[in-house]
């Protein structure tokens, strides 16, 4: 069981889905990387570790530039993405270090999820992992123009929760998460430093 306690000023959570309550960041890389050999583009690792949070198209969008081949359709290659990524969804396993708080505070605080995804694969990854049990609210990429590292996320996450940003702490395993929970006056907690993902 998880050695979270929660502090007495947080009176909501807010989780990030991908690579904090999933484990889906190895099954996006791989399908990225199909799409990547298919149109003939590189896809490298730490460029997909580092705009982890950010939107697909928009990923796609600026490695397309920064490699040169800005005539290669960043809405085809996402979408593409996305369907190589839903037939990798059933090997999707949940991680046991937020599942665990999640299960633990379930009915004692309001619990939230905000995610730079699209509701195409949030809802598949919290069916798969069950978390759509516990946690009812849900912002996608849908609901907000700006997305991480702007706090727009999990400022609506906050606003729907009806608690005061201040007392929110995000769960979260990427830099634009970090960055999107600070600007948004919140705490936050890096879950990587409890789960690792294997690529």
């Amino acid at each position: 069981m998880s050695s979270f306690v929660l502090p007495d000023h947080i009176k909501g959570l807010i989780f990030d889905i991908d690579g904090t309550l999933a484990d889906t960041m190895p099954a996006h890389y791989r399908a990225s990387v199909r799409v990547a050999k298919e149109f003939g583009f590189e896809f490298p690792l730490d460029y997909f570790i580092k705009m982890a949070g950010i939107p697909t198209t928009d990923v796609f969008r600026e490695l397309l530039k920064l490699q040169g081949k800005s005539h290669i359709s960043s809405e085809d290659a996402s979408a593409l993405k996305e369907k190589y990524y839903l037939e990798e969804v059933p090997s999707i396993l949940p991680i046991s270090y937020t599942m665990n708080i999640v299960k633990k505070y379930v009915g004692q605080i309001p619990m939230s999820m905000g995610t730079g995804g699209t509701l195409e694969i949030a809802i598949p990854n919290i069916k798969q992992i069950g978390v759509d049990k516990y946690i009812d609210i849900l912002v996608s990429a849908e609901d907000v123009t700006k997305h991480k590292p702007f706090p727009d996320t999990f400022l609506e996450c906050a606003k729907r929760m009806n608690i005061a940003p201040e007392q929110c702490l995000v769960f979260e395993d990427a830099v634009n998460g970090f960055k999107a929970a600070e600007a948004g006056g919140m705490e936050w907690i890096d879950v990587t430093k409890f789960h690792a993902p294997v690529y």
